[in-house]
């Protein structure tokens, strides 16, 4: 048997990454602190990959331990050879995998590493390894061989790393430190895989910032163990090529675009070819309101509906494998955009103004002025906001299927 311990697991993406590369079973075992002993007595695995909060409890249990897991302290893969059991750290192996594919330039810069918990541990014996003009270790509280949060903005680093969970799912709202308070930062790497973009991630992308998320490197810790388990080697290509099998799993496909561009049309297109749920933002909020939007608008105005769609926009925001189809104004708000962003590609769908029809029943553009008007207002933004934009002046399947040949983040 093999499988991934821990408490709680019920996000975990390892059964998928694991039986998407090797095609064996894999189980999600959750133990609670009495479990976990009896499992670990009774040694009754093959291996298995081990999660918080037993990263460092299971060393006790174990008869030898890989370099650079000792040089850790903490274990995430253990190997049971007829009761002998080896413990290894791949995170150090994932996360390496991560700066280097995406270029981060460690040699010579100064990095803080926002954390001091288990996933400090490895990120901070990778980076070491790395030349850096100097670590900085963060913590809340004043500790040996820290500095807290108040020091960043003096130190202000050019590598910002969070290991900390702050900013995870259920908690997407919350961010470790505002790094507008940092002048000089040029590159943001976040553990965290869930949402696949964090608040703190996002805020480094819309300040131009390089900035990844923890996705990768789970990914590519996997395939380490993988490769200890099955004593074998992987080429690089699996990491990428599993990486963006589970970016197009986890996704929603998100169709920002101006009123009549064809939003609804293409997600039912969409629906229909890859199986997924469809969210018309505008159903969902008529069906709230129990009235026409127009009516609405004329009721209470045009902020109240404003609020009902930021109100929807984080309804939405821990869907996966979705397609969400928005109301032309969701970009006037950038919360709206941080929400839909977390778990999704954003497509702008670009129709050009003498293709786009103005109806009644659109209070803003119910007539080609009004429309023309919003047209030249919301332009930039929809390219601002979205990942790509795919133009919609000809055949609608041929938009989908550029949709389709494009929907990965990189």
């Amino acid at each position: 048997m093999r499988g991934l311990i821990g408490y709680p697991l019920g996000h975990s993406y390892s059964k998928i990454i694991h039986e998407a590369i090797n095609h064996k079973s894999y189980d999600l075992i959750s133990l609670n602190e009495e479990e976990f002993k009896e499992f670990m007595d009774k040694k009754e695995f093959e291996c298995i990959n081990v999660t918080i909060p037993y990263k460092e409890k299971v060393i006790p249990y174990l008869h030898e331990i890989e370099t650079h897991a000792q040089k850790i302290g903490a274990i995430n893969c253990i190997v049971n050879d007829h009761g002998h059991l080896t413990g290894y750290n791949t995170d150090y192996y994932g996360f390496k995998y991560t700066v280097e594919h995406n270029g981060f330039v460690i040699k010579n810069k100064n990095v803080a590493i926002l954390g001091t918990g288990g996933a400090y541990k490895a990120v901070f014996e990778v980076i070491s390894e790395m030349e850096p003009l100097n670590i900085y270790s963060v913590s809340r509280n004043k500790k040996d061989n820290c500095i807290t949060y108040d020091d960043l903005e003096y130190i202000d680093p050019e590598i910002l790393i969070n290991t900390t969970p702050v900013g995870m799912y259920p908690n997407n709202d919350d961010m470790i430190y505002d790094i507008d308070k940092l002048n000089r930062l040029e590159g943001v790497i976040d553990v965290i895989y869930n949402p696949i973009n964090t608040k703190l991630v996002l805020k480094a992308k819309e300040r131009g910032i390089k900035a990844v998320g923890g996705l990768e490197m789970l990914v590519a810790q996997a395939v380490k163990a993988l490769e200890i388990f099955d004593h074998q080697k992987y080429d690089d290509s699996i990491i990428d090529k599993t990486y963006e099998e589970l970016l197009r799993d986890k996704l929603n496909i998100v169709l920002i675009g101006m009123p009549s561009s064809g939003k609804t049309t293409i997600a039912s297109i969409l629906q229909e070819r890859l199986g997924y749920e469809t969210y018309e933002m505008d159903d969902i909020i008529t069906g709230e309101i129990k009235m026409p939007i127009k009516d609405y608008f004329n009721q209470y105005g045009e902020e109240a509906f404003r609020d009902k769609e930021t109100a929807c926009a984080k309804a939405l925001r821990n869907k996966h494998h979705v397609i969400i189809s928005c109301g032309g104004g969701v970009i006037k708000r950038p919360v709206n955009m941080q929400y839909l962003k977390e778990n999704g590609f954003i497509i702008f769908i670009d129709r050009d103004i003498d293709k786009l029809i103005a109806t009644d029943d659109r209070p803003l553009s119910n007539d080609f002025e009004k429309l023309n008007r919003l047209y030249l207002e919301r332009y930039d933004l929809y390219r601002k906001y979205s990942d790509i934009t795919i133009s919609n002046n000809g055949d609608i399947n041929d938009t989908v299927n550029q949709i389709l040949e494009s929907r990965i983040i990189k």
